[in-house]
């Protein structure tokens, strides 16, 4: 496959002939999406190098989108966010890669989901440290600024944020704090961007979501789609207003932290300080 370079990325040409459709978003969508998989290159079954040119050869099948690869450093060309990437992951130590996806819709998650995740199986391996991030935001961005809280609280009575296991230093339950702290204190907390919770408010309109990962994560496409597509409805629902379903949501939340001793409230907020993360 021919390929450009600048600096460290090389870039491949997307698919002309790729059977897939292209996934971008059009203008009667009100949401997009991006997501990354993280993993490891098995070197002890194939060549570090060799696997990303193979990688890269089946990643040029799913896509008509251009293709960045760098195991050098993290692509800085001006379209990186319309391209499908791969590139080091600062998070993992070596042999670390993350597949990024480009700015698609949401039917586009699931292919990629359904298409990649054999990729990395075929040449790597996913553990406690790796996993499945998703990004969701509005594509209107004027005037936007969702309901954190509201979107922790719904996406903790579906279930969702405690589907997988914890993996510290990398995805904590963000009902952590949801469950030491009332609305004004956990907003303030995760307004503030870190490293280590399973939701973050990225920008007004935009959340990313780390809940999904540990051993063999890409092994459960199922249950990856299942969660992605849940994860979007209840972004929808959080920037619909408020049913009597969701006051009562707040109520029982409020009932629950009013009845929490002070000194948890404030032993958590010095571990949170100690962290870095407030």
């Amino acid at each position: 496959m021919k390929y450009t370079i600048d600096g460290t990325t090389k870039r491949y040409k997307g698919n002309k002939n790729c059977k897939y459709g292209s996934f971008i978003v059009n203008s009667s969508d009100k949401y997009q999406y991006g997501c990354e998989f993280e993993f490891y290159i098995d070197t002890e079954i194939c060549d570090y190098e060799m696997a990303i040119d193979e990688i890269c050869k089946e990643m040029h099948k799913l896509t008509s989108v251009d293709i960045l690869v760098d195991i050098v450093s993290l692509p800085k060309v001006v379209d990186k966010n319309r391209c499908l990437q791969m590139k080091p992951d600062i998070s993992l130590v070596d042999n670390g890669i993350e597949i990024s996806v480009p700015i698609i819709s949401e039917a586009g998650v699931e292919h990629f989901i359904k298409t990649i995740s054999p990729i990395i199986d075929k040449y790597g391996y996913t553990n406690e440290e790796t996993g499945f991030h998703i990004h969701i935001s509005t594509i209107k961005k004027d005037g936007i600024n969702f309901n954190f809280y509201k979107y922790m609280l719904l996406c903790h009575r579906a279930g969702l944020l405690s589907s997988w296991k914890p993996r510290v230093g990398y995805s904590q339950n963000v009902m952590d704090i949801l469950s030491h702290n009332n609305k004004q204190k956990s907003r303030e907390i995760k307004t503030k961007k870190s490293t280590i919770w399973n939701l973050e408010k990225i920008e007004p309109n935009h959340v990313e979501i780390k809940s999904i990962g540990g051993d063999s994560y890409h092994m459960n496409t199922d249950k990856m789609i299942k969660e992605f597509l849940h994860y979007s409805q209840c972004f929808d629902e959080t920037l619909q207003k408020d049913t009597e379903a969701d006051k009562q949501m707040y109520a029982e939340h409020e009932e629950q932290i009013s009845k929490l001793p002070s000194e948890i409230n404030s032993s958590f907020a010095t571990a949170l300080t100690e962290a870095g993360i407030i």
